[in-house]
């Protein structure tokens, strides 16, 4: 056979063994009839993948339920020890990142905060040291790393694009970069849309073919599930909606509902003589609680503007949920309620979609980050041992 033969079969071998390993993770356990089955191969071939994956340390063979009379099936499920992947989300205040093992569980957190003064360059090496940090010394199992960066990113040449929160941030090539640093291949996608990954695969959005994920912090986008399938957009830009104009002319959505915008109103409020102390959101969230007037009056607005934004992306996708994740969410119904409330008002008569917030927690863009990783991720034809 000719190089270019052994090289597609190759490919070929692979392309089976990942989407293999795939319907593994799918469904938890599934014997190797039920595996052939669904690959619309004959089961012995089926068997030829399996033992090699089983012998490089990938799956493992597990006893699964009684099934009526005679001897329970054995049962096909990912090795834990099987290979480790990184997940990391940058955003303007934190670097968070999250390792998992090749089931998908977490097995360690880092965060670092840091300050968009910092600059690009000293950003991106902040970046590598959290990886570091959360890879310790047993480096050898990482298979791979995800990274969710904020703005526009282009996956492909693994560039960071453009964001205007941090100066020279723009045509990174962060990609590139870390593949050279840690040795494993690494795959970029913007924060919110990890997010949205992170809802499809383990949060609220997992089973549902059509959903809409919106996420608030430093700045404000949504990830965009259609079909099963994540929206990126031709130029990698779909979801950015803080851009929206809104409110008075030249006024974006994150300029009146982010948690950027909430610190500068409690700031100006402060300098009025009105507050004291540090604008946090944990102060915001806590002066809620405690039904202080001013953050009150405040929530309803950013509130509000959620909603406006919610109804919009109703009517532009027509979600059979919407998701929303973020610090805000800590406030449960009194903010949910909200939101619910003037998506109500907005909208025409009919049913509307249900609208829940995340329940993934802080560290869900990373956690998104690392399964991007994991599901880009193929074996190897050799063994890698």
């Amino acid at each position: 056979m000719s190089a270019t033969g052994r090289a597609g079969r190759r490919r070929a071998t692979v392309a089976v063994e990942a989407e293999l390993l795939k319907r593994v993770r799918a469904r938890g356990h599934i014997s190797r009839v039920e595996l052939a089955r669904e690959l619309d191969i004959v089961p012995s071939t089926a068997g030829i993948y399996v033992d090699r994956l089983i012998r490089e340390g990938f799956l493992i063979d597990a006893e699964a339920g009684a099934r009526g009379m005679g001897r329970p099936p054995k049962m096909l499920a990912l090795n834990p020890e099987g290979g480790s992947f990184v997940g990391v989300d940058f955003e303007a205040r934190n670097i968070m990142a999250m390792r998992v093992d090749f089931s998908q569980r977490p097995i360690r957190e880092v965060r670092r905060a840091i300050a968009p003064s910092h600059g690009a360059a000293r950003i991106m090496r902040e970046i590598e040291a959290v990886i570091a940090d959360v890879m310790g010394r047993d480096r050898k199992d990482v298979l791979g790393i995800g990274i969710g960066l904020p703005g526009v990113i282009d996956p492909v040449r693994g560039l960071a694009v453009s964001y205007d929160r941090v100066p020279g941030w723009r045509d990174l090539p962060l990609g590139p970069r870390l593949t050279r640093r840690f040795g494993v291949p690494v795959f970029l996608e913007n924060n919110i849309r990890s997010m949205a990954l992170a809802e499809m695969w383990f949060g609220q959005g997992r089973g549902v073919g059509d959903f809409v994920c919106l996420g608030t912090r430093s700045g404000m986008a949504a990830g965009i599930v259609v079909g099963g399938r994540l929206l990126r957009g031709h130029g990698h830009g779909a979801g950015e909606v803080g851009h929206w104009c809104c409110a008075a002319p030249g006024e974006r959505l994150e300029d009146v509902a982010s948690l950027s915008a909430i610190l500068r109103e409690m700031r100006s409020a402060k300098r009025g003589g009105a507050r004291s102390g540090d604008a946090t959101i944990g102060e915001f969230i806590r002066a809620v609680g405690r039904g202080d007037r001013f953050a009150c009056r405040l929530l309803e607005r950013v509130a509000g503007w959620h909603g406006w934004a919610v109804q919009h992306l109703i009517e532009l996708f027509d979600p059979e949920r919407v998701i929303l994740a973020g610090p805000l969410t800590g406030l449960g119904d009194r903010f949910m309620g909200l939101v619910r409330g003037e998506v109500a008002r907005l909208s025409l008569p009919g049913g509307i979609p249900e609208i829940v917030q995340s329940s993934l927690g802080e560290y869900n863009a990373a956690l998104g980050a690392a399964a991007l990783a994991l599901h880009q991720w193929t074996p190897e034809v050799t063994c890698r041992r």
